[in-house]
């Protein structure tokens, strides 16, 4: 559902885009994941203590992808490319969104939480993910994927 990439450093994580990310772990059940950014804590520090707490694209179903835009508060552009992302909270309101949305919806979707090590995280590429084929016209419409019909 990506239909085209582009290559970011990794020090440009953020919440909300989808990724696709080689990782370099002996632990990780794989090295390439396609993941939604939902937070990077420690905010500050060294790269090798700093983690992305992220959702792996590959457990999730259309119809989780749909439910995690609703929960998200939708869909926005992104500013420095031509991509959509999920509109995550921020700050103390990304704490609330985690706690409210994030905890139920791994409890409802097995295997698609990760939390990743920014030190041990290659290759970044931000995904054009094709949401047009995920949601349907109205919810498109809300978050200016798609313009109103003229008709």
């Amino acid at each position: 559902m990506v239909k085209e990439s582009t290559q970011v450093p990794p020090t440009t994580l953020e919440p909300g885009p989808i990724y696709d990310i080689r990782y370099k772990s002996e632990t990780a059940s794989k090295n390439r994941y396609i993941v939604v950014a939902l937070n990077i804590y420690p905010y500050s520090g060294p790269k090798k203590d700093r983690l992305l707490h992220c959702l792996d694209m590959d457990a999730m179903s259309l119809i989780d992808v749909k439910r995690l835009a609703l929960k998200a508060e939708g869909l926005k552009r992104m500013e420095d490319i031509d991509y959509y992302e999920f509109n995550m909270p921020e700050g103390r309101k990304n704490r609330e969104f985690y706690a409210k949305n994030i905890t139920k919806f791994m409890n409802q979707v097995p295997n698609v939480y990760k939390t990743l090590k920014i030190g041990n995280i290659g290759t970044v590429k931000v995904c054009n993910y094709d949401f047009e084929k995920v949601l349907d016209n109205q919810t498109l419409r809300k978050y200016g994927l798609i313009q109103e019909d003229t008709e």
